[in-house]
């Protein structure tokens, strides 16, 4: 049920709110519009890396987005400013947003295969404990998406 619970919330944190904030900078909050003290943060610039040792492939894609926004934010914006990369993703009701192909090549159940997600900082990598719907990559990451198998 937790679960459940965390699931709706890291998707329900990519949903617009108008009023709470956004793009805009403007809060919805009092009654009034000062757009002289709007700050535009800087993006962040990530790579994200896609492995697929069957085809002995790797590519990375250099990229940004705002401070903060999801991997889900992040793969959206790097698929509408680079053809050559492309997600296909599902929304299921107890686990949220969950990746399922990665430039036309998806898991199989039949195949045991499926898509690794990692995160590389500096020399460390480890396997990440959440979904493309919660996961928040830090400046200068590199995150890899790696096709594999499991037993």
């Amino acid at each position: 049920m937790a679960l459940k619970a965390i699931s709706l919330l890291c998707f329900a944190a990519l949903l617009p709110f108008p009023g709470l904030g956004g793009r805009d900078g403007h809060s919805g909050l009092g009654g009034h519009d000062d757009h002289s003290a709007k700050k535009v943060p800087i993006p962040d610039s990530f790579t994200v890396t896609v492995i697929n040792k069957f085809a002995n492939n790797t590519v990375s894609y250099p990229t940004n987005a705002t401070p903060g926004m999801p991997i889900f934010g992040v793969l959206n914006h790097l698929q509408d400013t680079n053809n050559n990369f492309n997600f296909t993703y599902n929304v299921d009701n107890s686990y949220g947003i969950f990746l399922e192909s990665v430039n036309g090549v998806a898991g199989s159940t039949v195949s045991h295969t499926y898509w690794e997600l990692l995160s590389k900082k500096g020399n460390n990598i480890k396997r990440l404990t959440v979904g493309i719907g919660c996961y928040q990559p830090d400046r200068n990451e590199n995150f890899i998406m790696n096709f594999t198998t499991w037993a």
